[in-house]
């Protein structure tokens, strides 16, 4: 299905329009629905596939990829040491590098002309896992 005319092309419109505004908070944002969110991340590869953006919004793309990828190596520190709201965020990394987004986040960069170097292509390792069973997350089978 082609994502121009689609219900994906307002949220596709107001996420270029934030991220045009230059705010910081817009782009971590965006960043964070296209590490983690399954279906907005397909939209996306549709619309670079379809060739629907505009040079200036591929550019908005290529700064938004690389922090992507960072979100998905790391958890973050500021959650007031409450257990709670780390299982939720390591349960959602997990599930996230368990179908392979980094290898996708990658291919989708190379679509765009970007380069990114020293970057793991294959899913994460069954063994590298195991942390996130302690937790209660399972990979999908």
């Amino acid at each position: 299905m082609p994502v121009q005319g689609s219900h994906w092309q307002p949220v596709l419109d107001g996420m270029f329009e934030e991220l045009r505004s230059g705010s910081p908070r817009a782009e971590v944002y965006w960043a964070q629905q296209l590490a983690f969110g399954p279906v907005f991340f397909y939209a996306i590869v549709l619309a670079v596939r379809e060739d629907i953006f505009s040079a200036d919004d591929r550019d908005h793309l290529r700064r938004i990829i690389p922090l992507a990828l960072s979100l998905l190596g790391a958890l973050p520190e500021g959650n007031g040491g409450d257990p709670t709201s780390l299982l939720l965020l390591a349960r959602r990394q997990a599930s996230a590098l368990a179908v392979g987004r980094r290898q996708q986040l990658a291919r989708l960069a190379s679509r765009l002309g970007l380069e990114i170097s020293s970057l793991p292509y294959e899913p994460v390792p069954g063994r590298l896992q195991r942390p996130y069973e302690l937790i209660g997350w399972r990979p999908p089978q």
